[in-house]
């Protein structure tokens, strides 16, 4: 069940214990998870077309609008709550964020523009908190794959998956792509994984993402950890 938490400036969108989103009052740094995932697409990304799949209540506009990204957001979401205190909350600063309700997969399905940066923030409740939906791991990496421009970015937040591994759910999100970097944290057990065709070296890829979110003030800058998938890991 969905519940929202007022804090000092900041509201959380909590479900079933779980935190699926943190959205500050202000553009700025969330200092957890949705900061590493707003410098992946602000670092990476070739031009300024986003697709967010899982909106929640927003938490990566206020990350990214601090790091300078102003280009319009298209989102989608098949829940609306999350959307309600958003518009409360970011209506004054959040810039064009277009959010349509319906099914990821088929939203994204029917585009027929080119993206520069798709992130996948999917999730849904299971046994013991939040996981990846199924779609995630069979059927959206490919199709995320054809939604992009050619040196444009896949970034997926990547969940615990009932029954599998963490090395199986990311070989499923990078197969289509020729190259996939990793990205874990101290404090979060999610692991972000940043596909595409044109990506530098990790460690050039870290010093990138590092200093992202050290521009945003980010407490992730010292807390992150990058390394290359390689297939069979």
């Amino acid at each position: 069940m969905l519940r929202i938490v007022r804090r000092r400036h900041r509201a959380l969108l909590v479900d079933r214990g779980d935190v699926v989103s943190s959205l500050p009052d202000r553009p700025g740094p969330t200092h957890d998870l949705f900061d590493v995932l707003a410098a992946a697409v602000a670092a990476f990304a070739p031009g300024p077309r986003l697709a967010l799949l899982g909106f929640a209540a927003g938490s990566v506009v206020a990350p990214l609008r601090a790091l300078g990204w102003t280009a319009p957001i298209e989102a989608v979401d098949r829940d609306p709550r999350g959307q309600e205190i958003f518009r409360r909350m970011a209506a004054g600063w959040a810039g064009v964020v277009h959010v349509c309700r319906a099914d990821a997969y088929a939203w994204l399905a029917r585009r027929r523009a080119r993206f520069d940066a798709v992130l996948d923030d999917l999730s849904m409740p299971g046994l013991e908190g939040q996981v990846k939906p199924p779609i995630s791991l069979d059927g959206l990496p490919d199709l995320i794959a054809r939604r992009l421009s050619p040196r444009g970015v896949a970034v997926v937040n990547l969940l615990p998956v009932p029954g599998g591994s963490w090395r199986e759910a990311i070989a499923a999100v990078a197969a289509p792509f020729p190259e996939t970097i990793v990205v874990e944290g101290e404090l979060w057990e999610n692991r972000v994984a940043i596909a595409g065709s044109a990506l530098p070296p990790p460690r050039a890829a870290g010093r990138r993402l590092r200093r992202a979110l050290a521009a945003l003030g980010s407490r992730e800058a010292g807390r992150i950890r990058i390394r290359r998938h390689r297939a069979g890991r």
